[in-house]
């Protein structure tokens, strides 16, 4: 599948038909953690905007492959001032489909209600490149105060292979919930209520999940440094330069590197009184690594055809704006050698020849029965 190597999945003011407008301070606002733009996968992004003004902000932050580069700030795009609210809008975020349009508004929207203009909906990068959205409401206001007048929804789509996964974008109903405005600007794990951010310093910037033999599957993070208001950076929008580490755990705590295999048996090894393993992996703004960069290759060896599980663990950054808590999904998939027809033989009997793309999006809440594991 097409989500690595080459194909990928990150100016202040609001820029409107060449208007600059300053920028809100209180929108209410959801982040998009995971973007890719390459020429064989395409992110499509759904928003639905119960606001009455009907105005949709976007603003991307983009750039190149490498784990350490940081983050071009694009600046704000508003792509929408209908006047009408309970509009649903979709668009290519890579500006792979309709790229002579901006990148949307896709699937025959009509436009007639609610009109948008000739107006560029995709990131200004024309790279291959990784990134994140922001979009925004553009005021400070949400039906019955609760904050929630945005919901969006991506679709990562592997053209080539027609491989694909998706997540819910993240909207933490911060415009009246805190001040200046949470996950974009501080309480990042406070107001992701279902553990969406892995945050240290709420003793919940680790995660539970399975692995995949390494052998047969590629386990991929895609991780997104949130600013949560003990680091360096005073907002999300100013985390271009944010980083995190990352690395994996047979234990809650972190207190080791490796993982447990399929028969109980902890495969690790110590790195007290280091920080951080060697094996641990600093991102900036915003990265992925593969499962098999984030554990010692003793270990990986000793998991290659079984697997196994273990808790990925968040920690400070090394560099640029450090913080400790970020955005982690995890993708599966079984593209071998270019191709996205690889086989698998998950019972060593019955033969299985296609694309497997599965993204799981890794949470800890801090309460029992969500990911507290």
């Amino acid at each position: 599948m097409g989500l690595k190597a080459v194909t990928l999945i990150g100016a202040t003011g609001l820029v409107a038909m060449g208007a600059v407008v300053p920028r809100q301070g209180h929108a209410d606002a959801m982040l998009f953690p995971v973007m890719t733009r390459s020429p064989s996968v395409a992110t499509i992004v759904s928003v639905v905007n119960k606001d009455p003004q009907g105005v949709v902000n976007l603003n991307y932050f983009t750039k190149s492959a490498d784990l350490a580069s940081p983050c071009i700030d694009e600046g704000v795009k508003q792509v929408a001032a209908s006047g009408r609210e309970n509009d649903m809008l979709t668009f290519d975020a890579s500006g792979v489909f309709l790229s002579s349009e901006g990148g949307g508004p896709l699937f025959n929207d009509p436009e007639t209600l609610a009109p948008y203009g000739a107006v560029q909906f995709s990131t200004t990068n024309t790279g291959v490149a990784r990134g994140f959205l922001i979009v925004d409401d553009g005021d400070d206001t949400s039906q019955g105060g609760t904050g929630a007048d945005l919901y969006g929804e991506a679709v990562m789509l592997e053209i080539a292979g027609g491989a694909a996964f998706g997540y819910r974008a993240l909207n933490p109903a911060q415009d009246v919930a805190y001040a200046p405005a949470a996950i974009l600007g501080n309480w990042g794990g406070l107001t992701a209520l279902l553990g969406e951010v892995l945050d240290q310093d709420l003793g919940t910037g680790f995660a539970g999940t399975t692995f995949m033999p390494p052998n047969e599957w590629t386990t991929r993070f895609f991780v997104t440094p949130v600013a949560d208001g003990t680091g360096t950076a005073a907002g999300q929008r100013d985390c271009e330069n944010c980083s995190v580490s990352i690395y994996i755990s047979p234990d809650q705590a972190g207190t080791v590197a490796g993982m447990h295999d399929r028969d109980t048996v902890m495969r690790s090894e110590p790195f007290a009184p280091a920080a951080l393993p060697t094996s641990a992996k600093n991102v900036v703004c915003t990265g992925a690594v593969d499962m098999t960069d984030i554990l010692p290759q003793a270990v990986v060896n000793q998991i290659a055809s079984q697997g196994g599980w273990g808790y990925v663990q968040i920690r400070a950054g090394t560099s640029g704006n450090v913080e400790n808590s970020a955005t982690v999904l995890k993708l599966e998939y079984n593209l071998v050698g270019g191709t996205a027809t690889t086989m698998l033989s998950p019972d060593s009997s019955t033969s299985f020849t296609g694309t497997v793309n599965n993204g799981v999006w890794l949470r800890n809440a801090g309460v029992q029965g969500i990911s507290l594991f």
